[in-house]
């Protein structure tokens, strides 16, 4: 991955989920705390690709420019609230460059693109669940298996931002 400072996050956050695992291992599924933990969990990784895209995107895009455009970027990009779904994704993309999206689109194709979409989905339907009141039951071993295909996500998105179009 080009971008360090995303990679350093995704490898943070998948220390910490394995730390989870062990953890929820030790406290069994019967333990007051495990429910709390699980949701953390889904919470943690959802934050982690959600953080990861918007900064892909955005260090790419200010990069080298003047302070008013890194202003734009920041406000409208890195302290905005994503869902990282495809479609935000996609759409966010094609804003600032058609050819991203294209090339997006032609890299996932060479993925299992339904099962990156669907763990993404899945991830932020939980999150949501969770944070409207809800009480969704996601596993941890699901929960590491979408951030593991966030990251798969990722590392395109970062792979296209950083495409040379011009060759």
């Amino acid at each position: 991955m080009n971008n360090n400072e995303v990679s350093q996050i995704l490898c943070d956050c998948a220390d910490e989920l394995e730390n989870i695992r062990a953890l929820l291992v030790g406290l069994g599924d019967g333990a007051n705390p495990t429910p709390y933990v699980k949701k953390y969990a889904v919470i943690r990784a959802t934050g982690a690709i959600e953080v990861g895209f918007k900064q892909i995107i955005a260090d790419k895009v200010d990069e080298g420019c003047n302070v008013q455009v890194k202003n734009f970027i920041k406000k409208k990009v890195r302290e905005s609230s994503f869902n990282p779904k495809f479609g935000l994704i996609e759409n966010l993309l094609t804003e600032f460059d058609q050819r991203w999206k294209e090339k997006f689109d032609e890299l996932l194709a060479l993925e299992d693109r339904p099962a990156l979409k669907g763990a993404l989905t899945e991830l932020v339907n939980a999150r949501n669940e969770f944070a409207h009141g809800g009480n969704p039951n996601v596993g941890i071993e699901k929960t590491i298996s979408c951030f593991e295909n966030g990251r798969k996500v990722l590392k395109i998105l970062d792979e296209v931002v950083n495409y040379n179009f011009d060759e």
